[in-house]
This record gives C-alpha cells, structure tokens and sequence, in this order.
C-alpha cells in the first residue's frame, strides 16, 4: 500500500521532536534538524502524524533501517511494506527493522521479514573498580581521528560485514562519543566506544585485535569504560552484544555484569 508516509517538512520537525527524542537516536534538536537537511527522506511522517526514521545501516550493505517507528504495533506491517518502496527508490535492495524486544518481533515477521540478528543485553551498578594491569608495551589513550582508519582495522577484523564499522562511522561516533584505544607502539590494537548521559552510560563497541587477545586487554578497556563512567556521574552501566559471542559475553560477566532477560532482536525483508 504506496503513499502511506511522506518526507516531513521543516515546519514539522518541531512537532516530531518529543516523540523522536524518546529513542536517543539524535543529541539534541539541532542534531536532529541536520539528519533532516542531509536527507529529508529519511524523516517521515504518515497520514496520522506517525514518525518514522530511516538510515543506511552501513556503508558497505545495501541495508536501509528503520531507526525508530512510532506506531500501534498492527499497523507496522503495513508501514513496512510502504518503507520497503522508499528503500527501492532511494537505492536499497533490503530493509531492516530496529532491534526490538522479541515479543516484539512478531509484527514485523507477519511482514515477511526474517530474524537477521538476536542481542543479549548486559547491566551493572556502575562503580570504580580497580584498574587492571595491561601487558608490557601496551598503554591506554583517548582516541583522535587521526586513529579512526587504524581503530576501523580493528573493528573489521572482530565483526563481520553485518555488524563492522568503516572509518567514517566511527569518527561520527567519535564526535559525540568517547573512543579509547590501547595502543601498542603507537598503532591501536583494541578500542571501546562508550557515553554517559545522565546516570545512564552506554558501553556501544569493545573490539580487540586478534593477535592481541586473551592477555587481559578487552578487560582493562571494559573496566577503564566503567571508571570513567562511574566518575562521570552514571548509576549503571549497560551494554549489548550477539547472542553467539560467547567468549565478550564470559568477559562481561567476569566483570560483574548482570544478563537481562530476553533477547532483542532485528530482522531483514528480501530483497526488495
């Protein structure tokens, strides 16, 4: 059923912004305003005043998400096969739905989109403890851009293409964001990318190169996230990772981390 959401106009955003907010997804309304003027597509709204956000998924897949949708849940499929047209218009071969409780899911399946990926989600009192010692030669540091190209070298070679960030990504992360690196003779060989907002932290990617692992680096870069957290004011800490990861997810425990119950989940249509 074409024509359900339109791209908003500018008059409009104002409107959409205590709603929009709710998902965290931009920093402020000015953050928002420019998502808008970059691609007003991206920003709709349907006939009832329902908003929608899209967004590529990565620069390298042909994945447009749906970044956040505000509806009654029975009427998402019929959003979905509208947002399937505007993703073959502007270029994509597929859709992906936002990571959703499972529960949740349901409405989006009965869309014909399948289960791409299922995400644990990881809590714990934030709290300063003590630092861990890293291996000879090996030193923390906060990241600048300079490092985003070595730090994208990392990530790629711990997630595959669904999940792996490219350079450009993570320096838009890096502005509103804080990325450390642990660093061995000047090239970064792990990174976490995390943020404080309010008494609510976020730890968004912990990645350490290959080689590099199973000497304690991915946990002195977790607990170095969680200090400085803890001393920025945060009462808890929260992180996420694939369901199938099993090696981050012994380390999150290892480090005090609470598992909570369900799983989120994101799915993908056919090609469109």
């Amino acid at each position: 059923m074409p024509g359900i959401t339109r791209p908003a106009a500018r008059d409009e955003l104002a409107g959409m912004w205590p709603v929009v907010s709710t998902a965290h997804l931009f920093d402020d309304s000015r953050d928002f305003v420019s998502w808008w003027e970059d691609a007003p597509w991206r920003v709709r709204l349907t006939r009832s005043g329902e908003p929608v956000i899209l967004g590529r998924w990565r620069e390298h897949m042909d994945l447009l998400a749906v970044r956040g949708i505000w509806c009654p849940e029975p009427r998402i499929p019929i959003l979905l096969e509208d947002l399937r047209d505007v993703a073959r218009e502007n270029g994509f071969l597929r859709l992906l739905g936002p990571l959703v409780p499972e529960e949740a899911a349901r409405a989006y399946l009965a869309a014909g989109m399948e289960v791409t990926a299922r995400v644990v989600v990881y809590r714990r009192r934030a709290t300063i403890p003590a630092a861990t010692a890293l291996p000879d030669g090996v030193t923390m540091r906060e990241a600048g851009a300079e490092d985003m190209t070595a730090v994208a070298s990392v990530d790629a070679e711990c997630f595959d293409d669904f999940w792996r960030y490219d350079p450009a990504r993570l320096a838009h992360y890096a502005e509103g964001e804080r990325v450390v690196v642990a660093d061995r003779a000047g090239r970064p060989i792990g990174y976490t990318l995390s943020s404080t907002r309010g008494s609510e932290a976020t730890i968004g990617r912990l990645a350490v190169a290959g080689s590099e692992r199973g000497c304690g680096i991915g946990a002195s870069l977790l607990v170095e996230a969680m200090r400085h957290a803890a001393r920025n004011g945060a009462a808890a800490v929260t992180l996420c990772t694939q369901e199938g990861n099993e090696v981050s997810r012994r380390l999150y425990r290892r480090a005090g981390f609470r598992e909570l119950p369900g799983r989120l989940v994101a799915t993908v249509s056919r090609p469109v």
